[in-house]
């Protein structure tokens, strides 16, 4: 198990090194100088030149990666070049709005995809199957904002049901909750779609194995093979399509909540872009990887708990 642990450790710190690697050098690839930008159209040569010495813009991008890498180990990840706050500060600020709608968003997806995957693998072959698979075709096959636009049209503008933009930033818990409902839905049914069709795949595998055959030919109860033995040994690939739909979850979050207006990783980080802020946007993938990546390594060691099969090389 200590083997196991330990190379779960090492590919979890290699991804890391990894995204924020691409990510450091994709930022700089973007047209537009940080600068330039915070200082105006009409800021000296002078004036710019200083400004980009003191954020260490002037330096190699080799050497601004070298030292980059040498801060984020101590976890100082710049401040950002416009407000002059720390960048990790901000990026925490945010992060609990856009975990509260990840998390809600998949518990959605989980209610609604699981259940659906499986009915749709016990009545494999009906309509029942069919019409399952059709709406989540539909579902995978239409791009979370455009859901979003449509429920805020028919669901706030229309229905008068739920607000339509905005967190209630300072507001009560219901009233946050009440702001919350709808993106929520729309991020999780988005989702449910896909996990549902993976739900229905990890459980016809199941159900095709010579152990279920053999036991329908013993008489055994259809509901007991259904929920005691097929599901029970489909967990693992339901639970792996859990842990890698958080990640999908947590960036479609970031969509659904530029679409509602809501406070986030979302609105910061797409502003951070736009301004050419490399701390911050370097800041909010780092802590969005590390969050993706800690989940899933969390699921790894969970399937060498639940299957020491699983643990390969020991």
């Amino acid at each position: 198990m200590a083997g196991y642990l330990g190379r779960t450790f090492v590919q979890l710190i290699a991804t890391l090194v990894g995204i924020v690697t691409v990510v450091f050098f994709l930022m700089r690839a973007i047209p537009g100088d940080p600068a330039l930008y915070m200082l105006g159209d009409f800021a000296t040569e002078t004036a710019i030149v200083a400004l980009r010495e003191r954020l260490g813009l002037d330096l190699p991008v080799y050497q601004q990666y070298l030292l980059f890498m040498e801060r984020a180990v101590t976890g100082d990840l710049g401040r950002s070049v416009v407000t002059g706050q720390p960048a990790l500060t901000e990026i925490i600020s945010a992060l609990p709005w856009s975990l509260s709608l990840a998390v809600g968003g998949l518990s959605v997806a989980v209610l609604v995809g699981v259940p659906l995957g499986i009915l749709s693998a016990i009545k494999h072959g009906t309509w029942i199957d069919t019409a399952i698979m059709l709406v989540a075709l539909i579902g995978i096959s239409f791009p979370v904002f455009w859901v979003g636009l449509v429920a805020i049209l028919f669901l706030s503008y229309h229905g008068g049901i739920f607000p339509a933009l905005g967190a209630a930033v300072g507001g009560g818990f219901w009233i946050q909750i009440h702001h919350l409902i709808l993106p929520a839905l729309v991020l999780g049914l988005s989702v449910a779609a896909y996990i549902a069709r993976l739900t229905r795949s990890a459980m016809l595998e199941v159900l095709g194995q010579d152990y279920v055959r053999v036991a329908r030919a013993m008489g055994v109860p259809e509901r007991r093979i259904n929920f005691r033995f097929a599901l029970r040994n489909a967990f693992i690939p339901i639970l792996a399509v859990i842990g890698v739909t958080f990640a999908w979850a947590l960036g479609n979050a970031i969509l659904v909540e530029v679409v509602f207006s809501r406070p986030g990783l979302g609105s910061t980080i797409l502003k951070a872009i736009l301004a050419r802020d490399y701390q911050l946007v370097q800041a909010g993938v780092l802590v969005l990887a590390t969050g993706v990546v800690l989940i899933n390594a969390t699921l790894n060691v969970l399937y060498g708990v639940i299957d020491p099969r699983m643990r390969t090389g020991e």
